[in-house]
């Protein structure tokens, strides 16, 4: 936590909200940092009228001033059962990163909004604000069980229609639905959201290294297969995984969607420190 609390929450736009936070918004508003004048309007506060311009040009100009509000951060867990895979899991991972990112954002005065999905959105929490809650989201991490199929399109679109509050969205998940992830995504971006999606995929998932007469079984279906598996097959196994990550990030990029691979073999502080430090998960 001691690690985390240094780095600043990079707000990529700012986002309206009523109580003040740690991001710049260039609003009229109550801080202390002057921004410019405008011409007084009839109804405007006559606190913030300019009463010295007001003698030398017999004018009336209201003073505006930098707003600083805070953003809502939504996370948005994948607990579909196929992220019990690995070792650690997929789940326990995609929760360390979520607990971290949560510390961050309450440490900055931003909302917290963690919600789970499947087939679609299963649980949402209250928005948290301010450390004190920090304990409420760990909790609420910790109830989380994964079971269950993926619905990726439905659960997202679902998510960008109920919600009241615009901001950022972060998006964890394996990514595997044979359905697609495209239109959940473009979802969330109509919504007006600024998404990030960090694909929390295993080891095993990525570079399978098993050789021989192998037992196959879809772990959301419960459905079985019988292979024989070499080299050759592990080859093209790998290529086609390759080939499906590369097509995320190609789809992120041209949305304007932020992507990052997180591969479970890497420890999640590792992962976090350097993709935070790289600016990349809250751009001004």
């Amino acid at each position: 936590m001691r690690r985390l609390e240094k780095l600043k929450i990079l707000a990529q736009k700012g986002v309206r909200g009523a109580e003040r936070g740690e991001q710049i918004s260039w609003r009229s508003g109550s801080s202390l940092e002057f921004l410019d004048y405008r011409k007084y309007q009839l109804g405007d506060d006559l606190r913030y009228v300019d009463w010295n311009v007001y003698g030398r040009l017999d004018k009336l100009f209201i003073k505006l001033f930098r707003a600083e509000e805070n953003q809502t951060i939504h996370i948005l867990m994948d607990t579909s059962r196929s992220m019990r895979l690995g070792n650690p899991s997929k789940e326990l991972h995609a929760k360390k990163i979520a607990a971290a990112l949560s510390y961050i954002s309450l440490a900055n005065l931003d909302r917290v909004r963690v919600s789970s999905f499947g087939t679609r959105i299963n649980q949402s929490m209250a928005p948290a604000r301010s450390r004190m809650s920090y304990s409420k989201v760990l909790h609420f991490l910790l109830a989380l069980e994964s079971s269950g199929a993926t619905y990726f399109n439905a659960s997202l679109a679902e998510y960008a229609t109920i919600s009241k509050q615009q901001g950022i969205v972060i998006v964890l998940s394996d990514v595997l639905d044979p359905r697609g992830f495209k239109e959940g995504l473009e979802a969330l971006t109509y919504g007006r959201f600024n998404v990030a999606l960090l694909q929390i995929m295993d080891g095993e998932e990525l570079e399978p290294q098993a050789v021989g007469n192998l037992l196959f079984k879809e772990i959301e279906t419960g459905s079985s297969r019988r292979m024989t598996v070499d080299a050759n097959l592990l080859a093209r196994y790998r290529e086609t995984a390759r080939e499906y990550v590369n097509e995320i990030r190609e789809f992120c990029l041209g949305k304007g969607i932020d992507y990052f691979l997180c591969d479970t073999r890497v420890a999640f502080e590792d992962f976090l420190l350097e993709y935070l430090a790289k600016g990349r998960l809250f751009r001004a």
